[in-house]
């Protein structure tokens, strides 16, 4: 078994995919319909999910956290939330990583973490 792709829901689907775009991801998307957009993150698709195409009721928030390693939380961190985007958990280490955690502009959580040295 292996897991090569998550999404989130947005409640603004336009709006998602430039907060993803522009500033977290800093790329365009690799598939883009108008139910999802997917962004190959080295193999695995992270994707947004428009749910008004099929009327789905979402629950926005923590429920699911994506964790995504990068080469330096702090500098990932100061990044986005210089950009506008709401801290929910400041740079910190945690049982060998670094790690911090950010609100999208769709109220999902999404965390960002680096193996310590």
């Amino acid at each position: 078994m292996k897991v090569n792709s998550l999404y989130v829901a947005a409640k603004d689907f336009e709006r998602a995919k430039i907060c993803y775009a522009e500033t977290i991801f800093q790329k365009s998307p690799d598939i883009e319909t108008d139910r999802f957009v997917f962004f190959d993150l080295n193999g695995f698709l992270f994707g947004i999910f428009n749910p008004t195409i099929t009327g789905e009721e979402i629950t926005y928030g923590n429920n699911a956290v994506p964790t995504i390693e990068v080469d330096d939380v702090d500098a990932q961190y100061k990044r986005l939330t210089d950009a506008g985007l709401k801290s929910i958990m400041p740079p910190q280490d945690v049982n060998g990583t670094r790690i911090a955690q950010i609100e999208d502009t769709e109220g999902n959580t999404l965390e960002f973490y680096q193996w310590n040295k």
